[in-house]
């Protein structure tokens, strides 16, 4: 039960959080009407906007997308770059802590959250194979898998250090 438990919330807080936090960012680059917009004419790229970020290694989040691109950013677009690395860091380790201490064990909780990462990997690639809109090769399945394992064990470890088992 531990697992399932794990499971099922740390997924549903991983995809709520994406898209609060795709809102957000939405609404400071002004495109919330294009967000919303998704939902009609592009479903698919909707619904894998809210698993994507997931493909953004732990490492790539902090660095590149986080602190150099807020400080390369103009005053303007200072808040969006703060949101978007915001939005990479907190809803998967939220979402861990959450797998963590729902989990019963700390192979429960470490299995729920890799389990999640790979599936938030493998959902926008299928739904680009259905849409046609990803060309495949198995280059682009290769870094697909391998973003959800490397976020698996990284994000993992954060669960099964959060288990709060007694000894």
């Amino acid at each position: 039960m531990g697992f399932g438990k794990a499971f099922g919330l740390g997924l549903l807080i991983y995809v709520a959080l994406n898209f609060v936090f795709a809102l957000i960012g939405a609404l400071l680059a002004n495109q919330i009407d294009v967000y919303f917009g998704l939902i009609t004419t592009d479903p698919m790229t909707f619904i894998s906007s809210l698993f994507t970020p997931i493909l953004i290694l732990p490492g790539i989040a902090w660095l590149t997308t986080g602190i150099l691109a807020i400080l390369a950013a103009t005053p303007d677009a200072m808040l969006l770059a703060l949101m978007v690395m915001i939005g990479l860091i907190v809803p998967p380790i939220l979402a861990a802590i959450i797998a963590g201490r729902t989990g019963e064990s700390k192979g429960a909780a470490f299995g729920a959250w890799f389990l999640i990462a790979i599936i938030c990997a493998v959902v926008p690639l299928v739904l680009g194979i259905i849409a046609g809109s990803l060309s495949v090769d198995v280059t682009t399945i290769i870094v697909f898998i391998l973003s959800g394992v490397i976020n698996g064990i990284f994000y993992g470890a954060i669960a099964a250090l959060s288990v709060s088992e007694g000894f």
